[in-house]
C-alpha cells in the first residue's frame, strides 16, 4: 500500500472511503506506527471539535440573519 497521507486520514475520519479503500487504509495504518499515531491525534481533534461546536447546530438561526438571507435586510 502507498504511504498514508493526510487526505487518506481525513477521508477515513469523514467516512468517505468505500469498503475496499477503508480496509486498505486500516491495514496500512496497522503496519505504520507514524500513521497510526497521526490517525489517533486527528481522531481526537475531530472529537474535540464536535464537542465544542456541535451544540451550536442546535441554536436557532437569528432572525436578522434569516432576513438577510431572504433579501429583506437593510442595505
Amino acid at each position: 500500500m502507498k504511504r498514508v497521507t493526510m487526505s487518506d486520514i481525513n477521508a477515513y475520519l469523514d467516512g468517505a472511503l468505500d469498503d475496499t479503500e477503508r480496509e486498505a487504509f486500516e491495514e496500512a495504518v496497522e503496519t505504520d506506527a507514524e500513521a497510526k499515531a497521526l490517525l489517533s491525534l486527528h481522531r481526537q481533534h475531530v472529537q474535540e471539535l464536535h464537542r465544542l461546536y456541535d451544540p451550536i447546530l442546535d441554536e436557532p438561526v437569528p432572525q436578522r440573519m434569516l432576513d438577510l438571507l431572504r433579501g429583506r435586510g437593510k442595505s
